[in-house]
Order: C-alpha cells, then sequence, then structure tokens
C-alpha cells in the first residue's frame, strides 16, 4: 500500500461524539489504488478535499492526499473510502487516522468511517 502524508494516530484514541453528524445522502464513494478520476472544485469549508467524478459518475469528496494530480484528471494513490461515520452525542469511539479536519473512526456497537474533527471530544 501506498504511505499517504496522513495523520496516523497509534495506537489508536478514543473519543466520544459531541455533535451529531449525519452522512450525506447515497452511497458512499470508494475507489481502487490506480484508478482514474476528474477533478472538480475544491471544498471552501475544508480545502485538503476535492469534489471528483469517477469513470462511472459515481461522485464525492476525495482527500487531496489520496490524489496524483495532471491538470484536471487524477490518479489515486491509494484505495479509499468516502464512507461517512453517523454518531450522535455520547457514543464511543476509536480514531485511527486524522487529515483536513476530518477523523477516521470507528463507532463502538459497529461503524466506521468519517467523521468532522470538530464533532468529536478525545478522551
Amino acid at each position: 500500500m501506498t504511505k499517504l502524508p496522513v495523520s496516523p494516530i497509534d495506537p489508536p484514541r478514543h473519543a466520544r461524539a459531541i455533535a451529531v453528524h449525519r452522512p450525506a445522502a447515497g452511497p458512499a464513494l470508494r475507489l481502487r489504488a490506480g484508478e482514474e478520476v476528474a477533478v472538480g472544485r475544491r471544498d471552501d469549508e475544508w480545502p485538503l478535499w476535492f469534489r471528483c467524478r469517477a469513470a462511472d459518475g459515481r461522485e464525492g469528496w476525495v482527500p487531496e492526499a489520496w490524489l496524483e494530480r495532471e491538470g484536471g484528471r487524477a490518479t489515486l494513490r491509494a484505495d479509499y473510502d468516502a464512507t461517512e461515520l453517523e454518531a450522535a452525542p455520547g457514543d464511543q469511539l476509536t480514531v485511527h487516522r486524522a487529515y483536513g479536519g476530518w477523523l477516521w473512526a470507528e463507532r463502538r456497537g459497529g461503524g466506521q468511517g468519517w467523521i468532522p474533527a470538530r464533532a468529536v471530544q478525545f478522551a
């Protein structure tokens, strides 16, 4: 697997959700290393993320660190999963990775995905 310039949290840290987070509607964008995407606009609120479109028309936000860009196209440097984690205040989380204001976490009792760091408080 390609080493990405993301911040792994090793060992993973325990945290709790302090705000509601609901994932965007629709299936999450999942991409494989080497897959090509069309790169769209940079997110205004989260500037390290780009709106990307896969060859089959699927769209989603992709971290800049996963993209090897050439103009308006890019190749994925590693597998990527845009799943967002649904959370409610008090949910217990284990955080594995941080990037661009978001955390990759798993919720005690099931589920894993990205959640905004501002919705989480570390133990």
